[in-house]
This record gives C-alpha cells, structure tokens and sequence, in this order.
C-alpha cells in the first residue's frame, strides 16, 4: 500500500547591511534564501511509499526551493518532480531505478529533516542534489551496507553526450550510538548546464567527489555530526580572488583543475520534547572558483532554536554570520564586504 505524507514550509529571511544573499557575481550564496525582507514560500512537498519486494516513490515540491533543485533541462517554474523510482528487493539486495537524491552531505532537501533553517555552504555548494540512473544496495546485516551505481550526472536527467554515466559508490555503518557513511561520485560532467552559444552544450570534464559523515549520539538529547567533502573538475576555466578567468603567460583564459574542500559541524541538544537548538560550523575552500565564482575560503556560523507546538508544527529562529577571505559580497551602498549576517524564521508544517 502507498503511504501518503508531506510537509509545507515558508520562512522569512533579513540580511544586515546588504539588499540580498547574491554574490557580487549574482550567484546567491544561500541555496535556498531567494528574497531578503519577505516571506518566502520554500515548498509544499508531497510524497508517496510503497514498501515491500516491488515498491517505489513518489517526491513532488511546489514553491521556490522547486526552482533550485531542478535538475538540467527541466525548466517548469516553481514545481519539480523530486524523486520519481521503482524499487526491487530481494534478500539482502535492494535496487532502484529512476530518479533519487544522492548519497552525499549531512544535510538533505526536505525542510523538516535538517537542524537549522538555512543550508549549509556544503549543501548548496559541494555536493549535487539528486540523480537519475540507477542504485544497487547490498546488506548483509541490518547495519551494514555497501552501495553501487551509475546515473547521468548531477542534478542531471539528460546524459552528458560522451555515452559516459557517473559512477556511485558508498558504505555505510548505523549503528544505534554512532553511524558513518563515505560516499563517492566519479564521472564525465557538463562544465555547465548553461547552452553555449557555438556548440549547443557546455564542453565537459571529469568530476569526482568524496563525501564522508558521522553520527555520534552523545546522550539521548545530544548528538553531533561531522561532514567532510573534497571535490575536483577538470577542463574548467579557473577564477581567481576577484571572479576573473586566470590568463596564462599568452594572456589566454586558463583552464584546468578546479578542486574544493569543506568541513561541517553540528551539535543539536533536545532539551525537551517542545525545545530544540542546533548549531552548525563550516568552512569551505574553493580553489579555481568553480563552485562559488571565486577562488576564496568561506566560514560560517549558526544557531537555531526550534519550538514544536505539536508534532505536526515547528517554529524556529536563527542567527548566521559568513565571512570569506575575498570581499565577494555587496553591500546596501554598493561596497564589497566579506562578511554577511543574517536571522531570519520559519514556519514548518507536516501532514
């Protein structure tokens, strides 16, 4: 039987000394915070489970959060089909086919399944969102698993031309004191989703990704987790500290090997069935500026306290300060800063 669930989130986001989260480039630095001083209609998700030897899902978003997460080349506003697969299992294997979100980060895309409202440097701007292609689980004991599989890409629902797929592969312990997973994706990539003008398609590159996160359950109402990532494209155009393209000695762009790197910490204390506060601690380098359209290091810091009314209703507020070693952000008077802060609040319901 197909069990029904879903949850609807808005919140309401305010940066100090600056009109909005955008780089100076235009590229938004928050994955998620599309406006600055409003409300923002994050998403209505619904979803749909079937458990069992033939079983599958069904993910749809509605709202701004839709717009982000659509993978290349779907282009229909506000609304994206999240995750859309079949499901196989069989003993101790376990296979899907469709589209799935990955494997990698600490955090994930459904509002009520993370400890604080804004995402993490991490999540918007280490790792992809979701694949589609196919995903093979191996357990042999039910905290054990080994995990392969080949998709499209990130964030991908087309092929990148070559006939190439990204290969997926992972392991994972849970225990009930202390889980770790280390994941990876290594691949033939689109440099980018963007159409160029003289060949129709962005040229490509090979793309690899190491993700790995642990769990440690302190006490009941404790618990903290690690999340590190380490990333590289090649055959990229390389940026420096400014957002400009390297030139070579001829004064040609320069292109080559694009890495990042990036650490993520979060402690989260239950102090009753009702409170709830989490804070998170990052720090991101992108070497090349492919990620964030700067070669720069990035930190960040975040507290959030949540409130449950019901099991059904959260509120939460938070406080977030980012800070980089480049001035990559706009002031309100039209200065570069590199710094930005912000609180903002949000309103989750499940269903």
């Amino acid at each position: 039987m197909w069990q029904p669930s879903g949850f609807a989130a808005v919140q309401f986001p305010n940066v100090y000394g600056a009109n909005s989260f955008l780089f100076s480039n235009g590229t938004n630095s928050r994955t998620f915070e599309t406006a600055n001083q409003q409300p923002i209609f994050n998403a209505v998700n619904v979803q749909l489970v079937k458990n069992g030897a033939i079983g599958g899902k069904v993910e749809l978003t509605a709202g701004s959060n839709a717009n982000v997460i659509a993978s290349y080349p779907w282009n229909v506003d506000s609304f994206d089909v999240t995750q859309l697969y079949a499901s196989f299992s069989s003993g101790q294997f376990t296979l899907i086919g469709g589209k799935f979100e990955t494997l990698a980060g600490a955090e994930v895309i459904e509002d009520p399944n993370n400890v604080n409202i804004s995402r993490s440097i991490l999540f918007g701007f280490a790792v992809p969102f979701t694949h589609t292609g196919a995903r093979l689980t191996f357990s042999p004991t039910s905290q054990f698993s080994i995990i392969g599989g080949v998709n499209n890409g990130w964030d991908n629902l087309k092929g990148n031309g070559s006939g190439l797929g990204t290969v997926e592969y992972g392991i994972a312990y849970n225990g009930p004191v202390f889980s770790i997973t280390a994941q990876g994706y290594s691949g033939i990539e689109r440099i980018s989703n963007i159409a160029w003008s003289t060949t129709g398609d962005s040229p490509t590159g090979y793309r690899g990704l190491i993700d790995v996160v642990g769990t440690y359950h302190i006490t009941p109402k404790m618990t903290f987790v690690a999340n590190y990532d380490h990333g590289q494209q090649l055959n990229t155009p390389l940026l420096d500290g400014t957002g400009a393209t390297e030139l070579d000695s001829f004064g040609a762009p320069l292109s080559g090997t694009a890495t990042w790197d990036g650490a993520a910490g979060y402690l989260t204390y239950q102090f009753s069935p009702h409170w709830v506060a989490s804070a998170r601690a990052e720090t991101f380098q992108d070497f090349g500026g492919y990620r964030t359209g700067f070669t720069q290091n990035w930190r960040e810091a975040t507290l959030t306290v949540g409130y449950w009314f019901s099991p059904q209703l959260l509120l939460r507020v938070e406080g977030r300060g980012d800070v980089s070693n480049q001035p990559v952000w706009t002031s309100s008077s039209a200065q570069l800063r590199n710094s930005l802060q912000s609180v903002e609040a949000q309103a989750l319901v499940k269903f």
